[in-house]
Parts: C-alpha cells; sequence; structure tokens
C-alpha cells in the first residue's frame, strides 16, 4: 500500500500478480497523499482516478487496475505446488 503503488506507477511497464491490490490509504490517517501519488498516479490513470483513490481510500483490483492503466499486464498465476 502507499508507496507501493506511487513508485512503479512512475516505471515505463508495470506487471502485478493476479491478486495485487492497490490503494492510497493515506486518507485514513488524516494525510494527504505524497508527491509520489499526486504526480505518478494522475499520469498513469488520469486525475479523475487519482483523486477517487486518494479521497475514498477504496482498493482497486488486478483486473481494474489494468482497465485503468495503472498496471501494463497481468501475469500468469503461479503453479499450485
Amino acid at each position: 500500500m502507499g508507496a507501493g503503488v506511487e513508485l512503479p506507477a512512475f516505471a515505463g511497464r508495470v506487471v502485478a500478480r493476479p491478486d495485487a491490490v492497490f490503494r492510497l490509504p493515506e486518507i485514513a490517517m488524516g494525510l494527504i497523499p505524497g508527491a509520489g501519488g499526486t504526480v505518478s498516479l494522475p499520469r498513469r490513470i488520469g486525475r479523475h482516478r487519482t483523486l477517487y483513490m486518494a479521497l475514498t481510500g477504496e482498493a482497486i483490483g488486478a483486473d481494474t487496475a489494468l482497465a485503468w492503466g495503472l498496471v501494463d499486464e497481468i501475469a500468469a498465476a503461479d503453479p499450485v505446488r
């Protein structure tokens, strides 16, 4: 959570696991996301979706992240060992 989504959003290509969850949890702590989230996320998903994530604190799954452009690919699930 937090920098776990903000820093990769700066990357040229982001691959997520199928069970990945993305969230900006700062609002629950009475804070706003740091510069990473306010700069990198709007570049990837737009300001309206960034605002939604920042103000609600709700988590989005890998499928939504892919649809929004936050990730570029969902990796194949790991085989059961």
